[in-house]
């Protein structure tokens, strides 16, 4: 009697420290994440892509949202690190326009670098687990605070300011809508990088930085 032939055994992925093998499904998950989408990323499809079995991603995640948190995490961090670096130490005498239009033209920089990761920073957060919309919230926030301090620090303690302008100054939806056209440049770059280069959105946003201080020029130390 002739005997069925053996099913080929799966093979083994090779080991790797904790530190590394964590580092891995990270990055294996970014890939899914561009190729297919935040939606398919799964416990299943993340071990699959990376050669390993289902208990290897549990012993690294409990389950897909903790995966995906430890991933926004990671590439956030990098993202401010991309970010902080166009930033001036000391805004002490700094021109506003000038620091406002470096720190677009970084940022684009950065998206154009670092594709993969921007690319998972700027999705859309609707279809996204609620543990991913919660963590886009509150990194959102962080930003808005950063950048409204900025605003208030150029438009602070000015000889030559009206009060009462700076008091009707509504920076909360200021801020809004700048990092909203931020954001949107960020994604024209990724989607159509030869119509929306970097050069093209910096000329933009310095032209809203410019508009906004033909209304309070005294910003412009």
């Amino acid at each position: 009697m002739v005997r069925p032939p053996t099913p080929a055994k799966r093979p083994y992925a090779p080991r790797m420290a904790p530190a590394e093998r964590r580092e891995q499904l990270l990055d294996t998950a970014l890939e899914i994440i561009n190729r297919d989408g935040v939606a398919a990323v799964s416990v299943d499809a993340v071990a699959k892509a990376a050669g390993v079995t289902r208990p290897v991603v549990y012993g690294q995640f409990t389950d897909a949202d903790h995966l995906l948190r430890a991933l926004l995490e990671r590439e956030g961090e990098r993202a401010q690190a991309q970010i902080a670096a166009t930033l001036p130490r000391d805004l002490n005498g700094a021109d506003p326009v000038e620091v406002f239009t470096g720190v677009a033209r970084g940022y684009y920089d950065a998206v154009v670098t670092a594709p993969s990761r921007w690319r998972a920073i700027l999705l859309p957060v609707d279809g996204s687990p609620p543990a991913v919309r919660r963590y886009k919230e509150r990194s959102d926030a962080l930003v808005r605070e950063q950048f409204a301090h900025a605003v208030r620090w150029f438009l602070r303690d000015a000889d030559d300011a009206d009060t009462a302008d700076v008091a009707d100054l509504d920076i909360e939806l200021l801020i809004r809508v700048l990092l909203a056209a931020l954001e949107e440049g960020g994604r024209l770059v990724l989607n159509a990088p030869d119509e929306y280069p970097p050069e093209r959105l910096t000329a933009m946003a310095r032209f809203l930085v410019e508009t906004f201080l033909h209304r309070y020029p005294y910003t412009a130390r």
